[in-house]
C-alpha cells in the first residue's frame, strides 16, 4: 500500500540534462511549410459535397439538439457525440448545413494538429536537432497519404479533431509536469476526458500519459513514473467504455478478432508505419511474383529494424518511445474490433497513428541529416548526409503530395453529379420516385502504389443510399431508387463502382414502369455527369410531326441552346410494337448540309429501346447535341429519323399530311443565330 501512494504521491520533473544550444528557424521552416502543404493538399476538397457516411450523421442531428447526442444513439452504429453537438451548434447558429465551412473545420484541426507534432517531436528530441526533428515531424504528417481519406469526410470531424484533442492533451500535460502546475494539470486531464467523446481512440488517451511518464523516468528527471494522472485518465476512459457499452444505440460487429486476422491487419498497420519506403513492395511484387504480405514485410521489416536501431544507437529514447506507444495504441481499437476488409478499405485508420510515425521518421531524419559536432571529416564529407537527407525528404513530400492530390482528384470526380442530383431532386414532386442509373459509389485510379489496400475515393457506399444524400443536403426528402445497367457502362482511366440493384433489360423495364423522371449517369474520363434521360410515365400523346414505318411517330416537345449545345425534347409514341430491332439518329446540320455533330442511339440516353415496349407507350426522350470547337456558326438544322441498325437502312418518314421526307430525315427545329 506504501508504494501503491508513493507512485500515486507527485514527484518534481527535473529538467534533466543541459540542452545544447540551438536555432529555432528549422521549426518555424518546417511547421510554416507543413501547414502550407496541407491547405495545398485538401484546399480543393472545400467545395465537395457531402461524403460516404455524413449524410447519415446530419440527418441522425437533424431532429435533435446538441445535448442529444451525448445521451443517446438509438439509429445510430457508434457513440460519438462531440462532433454531433458542435455539427448542430453551427447549424443553429447558421441556420443551414454550411458544408464548405464544415469542412475548413477539418483542414483546421489537421493544422493545429501538424503545429502540435512539431512542437512535440522539438521537446521529445533533446540534442542540437531537436528543432529541426519538430520541422521535419511536421512535414511528414503533414504528407501522411492516409489522410487523405480522413479530411474530405466531415464525419463529424471524427479524425482531425481527435488527433488535436489527444496532441493537445499531450502537450498541455506535458506543460503541467514541467511547471508543475495543477490548472494546466486539470485542463490535460479534462481533455483526456473529453477525447473519446470524439471517437474511440480517445480512451487511449491514459496510455499515452503512461508513456509520457515512462519516458521522464526513463530520462532520470523522476524517481518514478507518476501513476495519479494516468489512473485518473484510465478511470474516465473505462468510464466512458461502460457508457459505451450500456447507451442505445445500432448493434454491429465484425466478431472476435482471430490470429490470421490480426496478421493481415497488422501486415497494412506495417505498411503505413513504414509508408516512405512502403512503395518499393510493389517491384518485389511484380518482378519476384511475390504476394502482398511476402512483399510488405520483405521491404518494411527490416526497414523498421534499422529504423528502430539507429534511433537507439542516437540515443532518441524519447521519439522511440512516445512515437511507438502513440502508433500502437491508436492502432488497437481497429486491429482488434473490425476486420480486414474494413481496414484495407478505411486508410482514414492510419491517419491517428501517424502522428507516431511522424515522430519516428522525422526525428531519424533529423539526425541523420546533421553529423556530430565532433565529426573531425572535412567539410565537403559531411556534406553528403544533409543532402541525401534533403533528397530523400522531397522525394517522400512529393511522392505523397501527388497520391494525395490524386485521390482529391477522384473524390472532386463525383462533385459534379452529386450536386445534380441535388437540384433535380428540387425539382421533383415529393411523391414522385426519381429514378438513378450508374451513379457513383466508389473510384480508385488504376495505378496501384502501396502494395495492400484499396487506396481510392469512397463516395457513398451501398448501406446508405441516395435518399439520405439527398435529405442530407436538401433537408426534404424525396423518393429515388438507384440501380446499376451495364449496358451503357464504358470504360474509364479509372476503375469505377456503382449504387443499386445490377439490372438486365427486364428489370430495367420494371424500374422505368415504376418511376417519373429517368437520370442517368455519364462517366467520362475527365468528368462524370448526371444526365436527364427523359422519362415512360405520365408522358402525354402530343401531335405528331412525323411518322416513321408506320411504328413510331415523334414530336418536338421543348428545345434549348446555348453557345456549346442544343438540348431536345422529344416525345415518342409507338404506333406498333416493332418486330425488330430500331434505334434513333438525331444529326445537326450546317447551312451547308455537312453534318455537325449528332447524337444516335435508343431513347432515354440508351435505356429504352422501342423494342421493351407495346404498342400505346409514349416515351419522353432528351438528346443533347454537344457543338464541337470548329463547329461553324448558324444556320443550323436539326433531323430526326430511325434506322435499323442490323440492315443499316433508315424507315421511311413522312410528315403529318402523309408526304414523303426527304432522307427519311424529319427537320425538327432550325435555329437562325
Amino acid at each position: 500500500m506504501a508504494a501503491w501512494k508513493r507512485l500515486l504521491r507527485r514527484p518534481v520533473l527535473q529538467a534533466g540534462a543541459v540542452v545544447p544550444p540551438a536555432s529555432r528557424w528549422p521549426l518555424y521552416v518546417g511547421v510554416t511549410l507543413a501547414v502550407w502543404l496541407s491547405y495545398y493538399l485538401y484546399a480543393g476538397s472545400l467545395g465537395l459535397p457531402f461524403l460516404q457516411e455524413d449524410s447519415t450523421h446530419i440527418l441522425w442531428m437533424s431532429a435533435r439538439s446538441p445535448w442529444d447526442s451525448f445521451v443517446t444513439a438509438v439509429g445510430d452504429p457508434a457513440y460519438r457525440p462531440l462532433g454531433k453537438a458542435l455539427i448542430k451548434c453551427w447549424y443553429l447558429l447558421l441556420g443551414h448545413h454550411d458544408i464548405a465551412w464544415l469542412r475548413f473545420h477539418n483542414i483546421t484541426f489537421n493544422v493545429l494538429s501538424i503545429s502540435l507534432v512539431g512542437l512535440i517531436a522539438s521537446w521529445l528530441d533533446r540534442g542540437r536537432t531537436r528543432y529541426l526533428s519538430g520541422g521535419a515531424a511536421a512535414l511528414f504528417f503533414a504528407a501522411l497519404p492516409f489522410a487523405y481519406q480522413a479530411i474530405p469526410w466531415i464525419n463529424n470531424f471524427f479524425y482531425p479533431l481527435e488527433n488535436l484533442l489527444l496532441l493537445a492533451m499531450t502537450a498541455v500535460y506535458w506543460q503541467a509536469r514541467q511547471r508543475h502546475s495543477n490548472m494546466l494539470l486539470g485542463v490535460a486531464l479534462f481533455l483526456s476526458f473529453l477525447a473519446p467523446f470524439e471517437i474511440e481512440y480517445g480512451v487511449m488517451s491514459g496510455g499515452i500519459l503512461f508513456a509520457l511518464e515512462v519516458i521522464w523516468w526513463w530520462q532520470k528527471r523522476q524517481p518514478y513514473p507518476w501513476l495519479g494522472g494516468v489512473l485518473f485518465a484510465l478511470l474516465v476512459n473505462s468510464l466512458y467504455v461502460l457508457r459505451w457499452l450500456t447507451i442505445p444505440k445500432q448493434a454491429y460487429g465484425f466478431g472476435l478478432p482471430t490470429l490470421n486476422r490480426i496478421f493481415l491487419i497488422s501486415t497494412y498497420f506495417l505498411q503505413g508505419l513504414m509508408y516512405p519506403i512502403a512503395p518499393l513492395a510493389r517491384p518485389f511484387m511484380s518482378r519476384l511474383g511475390l504476394s502482398d504480405i511476402a512483399a510488405i514485410w520483405l521491404v518494411c521489416l527490416p526497414a523498421l529494424i534499422l529504423l528502430v536501431g539507429y534511433l537507439l544507437k542516437k540515443r532518441q529514447w524519447a521519439a522511440l518511445l512516445l512515437g511507438g506507444f502513440w502508433f500502437v495504441l491508436l492502432n488497437m481499437p481497429a486491429l482488434v474490433f473490425v476486420n480486414f476488409d474494413y481496414v484495407v478499405n478505411g486508410p482514414r485508420l492510419l491517419y491517428p497513428p501517424g502522428v507516431g510515425i511522424a515522430w519516428l521518421w522525422g526525428t531519424a531524419v533529423a539526425t541523420f541529416a546533421r553529423p556530430a559536432p565532433k565529426d573531425t571529416r572535412p567539410a565537403a564529407a559531411r556534406l553528403w548526409q544533409p543532402v541525401v537527407t534533403a533528397l530523400f525528404l522531397l522525394a517522400v513530400l512529393a511522392a505523397n503530395s501527388w497520391f494525395v492530390r490524386d485521390r482529391v482528384w477522384h473524390y472532386r470526380l463525383a462533385e459534379r453529379p452529386i450536386k445534380q442530383l441535388n437540384a433535380a431532386a428540387l425539382r421533383t414532386p415529393p411523391d414522385e420516385q426519381m429514378l438513378v442509373v450508374n451513379f457513383p459509389s466508389w473510384i480508385t485510379p488504376k495505378t496501384d502504389i502501396y502494395a495492400m489496400g484499396h487506396h481510392g475515393a469512397a463516395i457513398l457506399p451501398f448501406y446508405i443510399g441516395m435518399e439520405a444524400l439527398i435529405a442530407a443536403h436538401n433537408e426534404q426528402a424525396q423518393a429515388v431508387r438507384e440501380i446499376q445497367f451495364l449496358n451503357v457502362r464504358q470504360e474509364q482511366p479509372y476503375y469505377y463502382g456503382m449504387l443499386g440493384e445490377t439490372v438486365d433489360y427486364d428489370g430495367l423495364r420494371r424500374y422505368l414502369a415504376e418511376s417519373g423522371d429517368v437520370y442517368l449517369t455519364q462517366w467520362q474520363a475527365t468528368q462524370v455527369n448526371l444526365a436527364y434521360a427523359g422519362r415512360v410515365t405520365a408522358v402525354h400523346a402530343e401531335t405528331a410531326v412525323a411518322t416513321f414505318g408506320d411504328q413510331l411517330a415523334v414530336a418536338l416537345t421543348d428545345s434549348a441552346s446555348s453557345d456549346d449545345a442544343i438540348t431536345l425534347t422529344l416525345t415518342w409514341q409507338l404506333r406498333q410494337k416493332p418486330d425488330h430491332d430500331l434505334s434513333v439518329f438525331v444529326h445537326l446540320y450546317g447551312a451547308d448540309g455537312q453534318l455537325i455533330t449528332q447524337a444516335d442511339g435508343y431513347p432515354l440516353l440508351g435505356l429504352s429501346p422501342f423494342w421493351l415496349w407495346e404498342a400505346g407507350q409514349t416515351l419522353r426522350d432528351q438528346r443533347t447535341l454537344t457543338l464541337p470547337d470548329d463547329a461553324p456558326p448558324p444556320p443550323y438544322r436539326v433531323a430526326v429519323g430511325i434506322y435499323d441498325p442490323v440492315l443499316n437502312m433508315r424507315l421511311a418518314a413522312v410528315d403529318a399530311n402523309g408526304a414523303a421526307i426527304p432522307d427519311d430525315a424529319a427537320v425538327l427545329l432550325v435555329i437562325e443565330q
